[in-house]
């Protein structure tokens, strides 16, 4: 039996509520919400509506339902924090549980690059917890190197990783 196959396209209007439900759980379900102590970051992750109409978000489909999710944006706009000229930056990179380890993350930062060379920019960044070690493995695996000299500190330590596209 064959898997169906991931289906990524610009997130609709009638998307923002998977958007942004998928990415809260996903980071929910990896403990990755304790970033300040509050509950902030969980309502910014839940507030698909928002980035859809601040940045591009793509959504990855399997039989025409949103499984995943993320947000990208060039430097310079209000959701890129790390971009620099010519970069696209991924952020808040969500798969249901569901649909995990079925290629949807890949589907998902196959479709930023592409839509980082639509726009002309030559490479993506992205930021990762220094703890979300299954997605720095998928980031390697898909040519990111780490960028030591570009590390920071949100209320808690990011590594940035880059891929020139």
């Amino acid at each position: 039996m064959t898997r169906p196959a991931v289906v990524v396209r610009a997130a609709r209007g009638g998307d923002a509520e998977a958007v942004g439900a998928i990415t809260e759980a996903a980071y929910r379900h990896d403990g990755h919400l304790e970033i300040d102590g509050s509950d902030d970051y969980s309502a910014l992750l839940r507030d698909g509506a928002t980035r859809m109409a601040e940045a591009t978000v793509l959504v990855a489909e399997l039989d025409g339902v949103v499984v995943g999710s993320v947000t990208v944006a060039p430097a310079g706009t209000t959701w890129a924090n790390v971009a620099r000229p010519g970069e696209l930056e991924v952020r808040m990179l969500g798969v249901a549980e569901a649909a995990r380890r079925r290629g949807v993350a890949e589907a998902l930062m196959a479709g930023a690059e592409d839509h980082a060379q639509s726009l002309g920019l030559g490479s993506v960044v992205l930021s990762t917890n220094v703890d979300m070690y299954p997605a720095q493995r998928l980031y390697e695996r898909l040519g990111y190197r780490r960028q030591p000299d570009r590390d920071w500190r949100l209320a808690i330590d990011l590594l940035v990783y880059t891929k020139a596209i």
